[in-house]
């Protein structure tokens, strides 16, 4: 499957073509091919009756319109009528933007640069942002570690909106001749299945380093200003021109992706305290924000063929919702005068709460996602849908042909919210919770 193909239509003949899955030969057949479970992406959503007609057709329109609010303004800051005209004049500039690619590549590159920006583009990943921001928030600095993870999910969401929205491929897909190295898919969270305006790895990019500054500047750090300028600039160069570099953007997907993770950093940096506030004296504000991440979540574009961006930004959202939540219920903890206890700064406290911390959170993934999965078959919905099928089907170009139903959608998406937001609740409030209880509490500066 190719989520950013030039046409959904190309899209949709490449998952057509693919071998029936109950045609398929035995496992006795194929004892070299490994049995995966195919990513949800890859596999076909039914058309079905998801509630009622009248319900369904409304909601198909409550969409459109929520895609339009969403991208309508991008459009009209190119000075484009409406984002079907955007999207075609953009698509041109993608096709002008892949010559661009293959002639960069021509001039640039060699193994050493091959190595180096795959190691960069790694640092905008999921995985990425799953190790570093536990060690913020257990070993560092509580409110940046809590601000940068606003950055990073926000960001990463208003992206994927734009994506599912404007539906333009990647340069690959418009021009053969783009190169694009085979491990690129296996580093990037998404396999590059998605479309490709704007880049969420050069908005990410710019966005964290940005923020980084400005924070730093405001509230102090031990890096001098010019070396935290000088690093992120370094960081920004290194991911956003490594797009380029990989081929997997065209230079229009980076610079909207710069652009816009300008605008992130700027509203997170300037919107984060007030943001606390309302989580901090608000009634109900858990409640609230959940009804506003559902309300986002089930009013996100959903393209057919899938792209991975909608359970990305499940997953996106429910770590805003955890982390929100959980520094409330830190916060008001820490208040009670049974919790009045001065963090342990010593190299050895914080080694034991990050080997702490991590097994807590391997555990508690385990445990979460079996306990969340069970609670959705009670009610009959299936959260992993998908039947396993050799390895080939799926990474093929032919893709996978399966079907699943709207409602097997529906429970994977809530599954992959709740997990992360149980996850996210832990990393804030759960395990720093745990390790005042070992006598190794780390501090919360705000």
């Amino acid at each position: 499957m190719q989520g950013g193909a030039a046409e959904d239509l190309v899209h949709l003949k490449q998952v057509g073509q693919a071998i029936d899955i109950c045609n398929k030969e035995t496992p006795s057949k194929r004892q070299k091919e490994e049995l995966v479970k195919p990513p949800l992406d890859v596999l076909r959503v039914e058309d079905e009756l998801f509630i009622s007609p009248s319900v369904d057709a409304a909601l198909l329109r409550a969409r459109e319109l929520f895609a339009s609010s969403v991208a309508l303004p991008i459009a009209w800051l190119h000075l484009d009528a409406n984002v079907e005209s955007s999207r075609t004049r953009k698509h041109e500039r993608v096709k002008e933007g892949a010559q661009s690619v293959c002639r960069l590549q021509e001039t640039f590159r060699c193994k050493p640069l091959d190595r180096y920006f795959l190691l960069w583009s790694f640092f905008a990943e999921e995985e990425f942002y799953l190790l570093s921001l536990p060690l913020l928030f257990w070993c560092g600095d509580y409110r940046f570690a809590r601000h940068m993870t606003y950055v990073v999910c926000f960001g990463l969401v208003w992206g994927n909106l734009l994506k599912d929205v404007f539906r333009l491929p990647r340069p690959r897909n418009v021009n053969s001749k783009v190169w694009v190295p085979s491990s690129a898919s296996q580093i990037d969270s998404t396999a590059c299945r998605d479309f490709g305006f704007p880049s969420t790895h050069a908005m990410n990019s710019v966005s964290n380093a940005i923020f980084a500054v400005l924070y730093g500047f405001y509230h102090g750090t031990a890096i001098s200003g010019g070396l935290l300028g000088l690093l992120a600039g370094c960081w920004i160069f290194s991911v956003s021109f490594g797009r380029l570099y990989l081929g997997v953007h065209s230079p229009m997907d980076v610079k909207g992706g710069m652009i816009l993770g300008l605008v992130v950093a700027l509203l997170v940096y300037n919107l984060a305290n007030a943001f606390d506030d309302f989580m901090l004296g608000t009634p109900y504000a858990a409640f609230l924000l959940a009804a506003f991440a559902s309300f986002v979540l089930v009013l996100n574009p959903q393209p057919r063929p899938m792209t991975p961006t909608f359970l990305q930004n499940c997953t996106c959202c429910g770590l805003i919702l955890g982390c929100a939540i959980g520094f409330r219920m830190e916060s008001q903890r820490r208040t009670a005068s049974a919790f009045q206890t001065e963090p342990v700064q010593s190299v050895a406290a914080a080694a034991l709460r990050v080997v702490i911390g991590f097994s807590i959170l391997l555990l508690a993934r385990l445990v979460l996602k079996s306990c969340f999965t069970s609670l959705l078959r009670l009610v009959g919905l299936e959260p992993n849908p998908g039947k396993p099928v050799p390895r080939s089907e799926v990474e093929g170009p032919e893709g996978c042909r399966q079907e699943i139903k709207g409602w097997e959608l529906f429970a994977a998406a809530v599954l992959k919210t709740s997990v992360y937001t149980s996850m996210a609740w832990t990393i804030v409030c759960g395990a720093p919770a745990i390790f005042h209880m070992l006598g190794i509490p780390c501090a919360m500066n705000g």
